[in-house]
Order: structure tokens, then sequence, then C-alpha cells
């Protein structure tokens, strides 16, 4: 069901928020980052449900004191439930806001940010060597390591990601050797990771059952 007065004009907005995503996605693969977000901004929070309580009171609410309020609500989370249903409401509120933009000043192609850095990835060491001897000159670079983690999570989310679209089981090699290295940066050899598999094996079963648990709704 279509709202803000302007037939269409949800499922607009909602394209457009879906075509920008597709186009980070292309420019940037699964990416994986830390919350960052905890009760060290609950006076923020606290601050901003004033202030657009205030501007309320005044008659001068904005769109910005709306969504400012919204947005310190879900940095104030580290529930991940709470966290989702407070970015929920953000992007509830983002988008409400750009279906005003579009009443107000009628609604515009919306053109994604393509093209304009260097898309990277992490990729397996002797991969820059194989594109050199097949004529051609890759741009590489080396990641610092703090940001190693950061990269390999995203590169486990790839993996898994290409083998749930192909159902080739040659997907679930890459997959281990990102496992593997990952271990390595918890100081966790492959036969101590085996180790902490085969335990957990015999204390909680594996997957071969095929047991399926009806959770409580």
């Amino acid at each position: 069901m279509e709202t803000e007065g302007t037939p269409g004009s949800l499922t607009r907005v909602l394209t457009d928020v879906a075509a920008e995503r597709e186009a980070q996605d292309r420019r940037w693969g699964t990416q994986e980052f830390p919350d960052g977000s905890g009760p060290e901004f609950t006076g923020s929070a606290e601050q901003a449900k004033q202030e657009c309580a205030t501007a309320w009171a005044r008659g001068e609410l904005t769109w910005r004191h709306i969504l400012t309020e919204e947005f310190f609500e879900a940095l104030a989370e580290s529930d991940p439930g709470a966290l989702r249903l407070e970015l929920v409401q953000t992007a509830a509120v983002a988008v409400k806001w750009v279906q005003s933009l579009d009443r107000r000043h009628g609604a515009t192609t919306h053109r994604t940010k393509e093209g304009t850095e260097h898309t990277e990835k992490l990729v397996r060491d002797r991969i820059p060597e194989i594109i050199r001897e097949d004529g051609r000159a890759p741009e590489t670079r080396v990641a610092h390591p703090d940001e190693h983690a950061e990269l390999l999570r995203a590169k486990l989310y790839e993996e898994a990601g290409e083998y749930v679209a192909t159902g080739d089981p040659a997907e679930l090699a890459d997959l281990l050797e990102v496992i593997h290295t990952l271990a390595a940066l918890h100081e966790l050899t492959p036969a101590e990771l085996e180790e902490q598999r085969s335990t957990k094996a015999t204390i909680r079963g594996g997957f071969s059952q095929r047991i399926v648990l009806r959770l409580p709704s």
C-alpha cells in the first residue's frame, strides 16, 4: 500500500535504495565491520530526543531533528535485536524524508556513485603472479595488519556466498582456506582447530542427522 499521498512514491524511493545497495555491493563486495554502538551514546540519544521534543513544542520540527533522534537511539543500542529495530526505524525515517523531498521538489532520477573509487578485495597470495603471467598488470597493495581480520571476515562471507549460489563443493576449499587463515590470527593451528571441532562434535554432535529444531514463536 502506498503512503504519503503520492501514488508510487514509496515504491520509487525503495527502488532507488535497492539500486544504491546493489551498486555498493558491486563496488565493495560484502563488508563486515564492528557495530561501534553501545551505551556510551545514551547521552547523545537523550539530547537528540530532547532537541526533537523542544523543536516540536516550538513548531520548529525538521526532518533533521527526527532522523538525528532515530540515529542516536540506534547508536545507543548494543543488543543486536534492539539495534536492528532502531536501524530499521532510522532507515524508515530516511525513506520518509526522501518522499517528502519528492513531493516538494519532484522526484529525480537516482544515479549511483559508481566508477569514482577503486573496488578491492583480499585475494590469494599468488593471484598477482598469475595475473602477470597472463600478460596483465595487477594493481595491488598490502593490507595493514589491523585491517587483515576485517578483510578476512568479508572474504568469509564472499566465499560462503559463492558456495550457496553455485553449490560447487570446490568453493568449500576456498572457504576452508579463509577459516584456517582466520584461525591463525587467533594463534590456532589447523590441528588445534580440528581438535576443537572434534571436541564439539563429541559433546553436541554434528549435522549429519538432518535434525531441525522448531523454535518457539
